[in-house]
């Protein structure tokens, strides 16, 4: 039989806190706050009473509600500590009920901007400085926002910045609660990613997401559905709970072989093509040789090479870079000899990969400053919830995960790079020596053992070793002054003849 406390949390004795958080919001869910104030602050005294017991495991002795042992007496606070005590006590117990209201309504948006209210300001609490305070306050919020979902998801990027768990997700020290709360925030990110319109992927999503009517057009391949699903399934397992399970039985299913739809399309295609042969509608048996059908040559437009490879017409470029634009005439020229669009777009892509490596190797300090900045933002933003995307990302990818904005950036970095590009031969080394004032402030940076910090450099560490050191290097980089820029210079190809040759 349960007695004192845990009868009021309906609970057996335990030293678990996640325990006896769910214990508490499952009672707290079954009570009318508003019809037994009482029984509220009795819940919550004794919810309070069992979370501080559970630090002592050895005084785990059940006690009567009304036998919780009084605090004891200290020296009489400042005003102003108390007044700040007071004010966030208030946000406290305003951000528990919002969190827990006894209810399972979805919130309403007003309620959701109290939780972030009321939540931001416990965040920003100042005792959250003192190291035992904060321990406790990290425990609490990891353990309240983890249990309330999805009602606390305002407050999951604002807890998971202020306590770093993003950043420690892979620390085997870092609580469940935290690890469900990075989880999420990960799968949260993936869905804005793929609700935005301009993502090439939004279509499919949407079909796989949207309720109602489950009637699908005439022509929908599963393809871009599957897709979807595959990257759910490989990244955030958790998001495809959210979808239509029909719609994703649907996507499942294997292709039928030929259905209804698939016969009435070729029937209608034979029946057209009989009666366009025909020429009157009246079928035509007299046989002739088919005509070869006319070969179409591709004709290349300087101007539109030179704006696909500078959003610069050819004028332009031949002011800014006359060796570039001489590149893009000769291409050009070698296109209409041919005639033939394949080859043609291999010469443009060609063209393009040259002018990017020559650029790089030739880029001014601000332009290599400016991508390292640009790969730290990127791959800082994939770091939470995709590290193998962190890892293998520079400037030049083409991820289908970036946002709009982000392409545009990198557009615009991309144009800038061939603009400075000549033709000078390229080096085949790829090795270069790091300093030593680097690695120190790499070890720093990372808080890595130098064995992984090594392996890391070296492309063998794990994944998420290999990206936090890839930012750290850009970042580094950019705070070391010239040695630095050494660095970043060094990364990038080496023009043969050129200063500061790798090794």
């Amino acid at each position: 039989m349960r007695h004192g406390i845990w009868a009021v949390l309906d609970c057996d004795p335990t030293t678990d806190r996640g325990t006896i958080r769910r214990a508490y919001a499952a009672r707290l869910k079954a009570m009318d706050v508003d019809a037994d104030p009482d029984g509220f602050e009795a819940l919550r005294d004794a919810r309070d009473a069992a979370l501080a017991r559970a630090a002592d495991p050895v005084a785990i002795e059940p006690v009567a509600a009304d036998e919780l042992p009084l605090p004891p007496v200290e020296a009489e606070p400042e005003p102003q500590d108390d007044a700040v005590a007071e004010a966030m006590n208030a946000h406290f117990h305003a951000l528990e009920t919002l969190l827990f209201p006894g209810h399972d309504a979805p919130p309403t948006p007003g309620e959701l901007a109290e939780i972030d209210r009321h939540g931001r300001a416990l965040l920003a609490d100042p005792r959250l400085e003192q190291v035992d305070f904060a321990a406790g306050a990290e425990r609490w919020f990891a353990e309240t926002l983890a249990a309330s979902i999805p009602r606390s998801d305002p407050l999951l990027e604002p807890a998971a910045a202020t306590f770093g768990w993003i950043d420690r997700r892979n620390d085997y020290a870092l609580s469940a609660d935290a690890q469900a709360i990075v989880e999420r925030i990960g799968a949260t990110r993936l869905v804005a990613l793929l609700d935005d319109p301009q993502h090439r992927l939004h279509r499919p999503w949407r079909e796989l997401n949207r309720s109602g009517d489950r009637r699908t057009p005439f022509w929908n391949p599963k393809g871009p559905r599957r897709e979807v699903l595959a990257l759910i399934r490989d990244r955030f397992p958790v998001v495809e709970s959210w979808l239509d399970p029909a719609r994703v039985a649907d996507v499942d299913a294997p292709n039928p072989k030929a259905g209804v739809q698939t016969w009435l399309v070729i029937f209608a295609i034979v029946t057209v093509l009989r009666i366009a042969l025909s020429g009157s509608g009246t079928p035509d048996t007299t046989p002739s040789a088919p005509a070869a059908p006319p070969r179409i040559a591709y004709v290349a437009d300087p101007n539109q090479i030179a704006r696909q490879l500078t959003d610069l017409d050819l004028g332009q470029v031949a002011q800014r870079n006359p060796d570039l634009a001489a590149a893009i005439r000769s291409t050009t020229a070698a296109i209409n000899r041919d005639g033939d669009d394949t080859r043609a777009r291999q010469m443009i892509g060609d063209l393009s990969r040259t002018r990017l490596s020559h650029g790089l190797a030739g880029a001014d300090d601000g332009l290599l400053r400016d991508i390292a900045r640009f790969e730290i933002d990127v791959k800082q933003d994939f770091a939470a919830g995709n590290p193998i995307d962190c890892r293998d990302f520079t400037f030049l990818s083409d991820n289908p995960m970036l946002f709009r904005a982000t392409r545009e950036r990198q557009r615009a970095l991309i144009d800038r790079v061939i603009l400075m590009s000549d033709g000078s031969s390229l080096g085949r080394g790829n090795r270069f020596t790091i300093p030593g004032s680097i690695i120190d402030d790499l070890l720093r940076r990372t808080r890595l053992p130098e064995r992984r910090l090594r392996d890391a450099l070296s492309g063998k560490g794990s994944h998420e070793d290999v990206c936090r050191v890839g930012i750290a290097i850009r970042q580094s980089a950019l705070a070391q002054g010239r040695a630095g820029m050494t660095l970043l210079r060094d990364m990038q190809p080496k023009v043969v003849g050129g200063e500061g040759a790798r090794e």
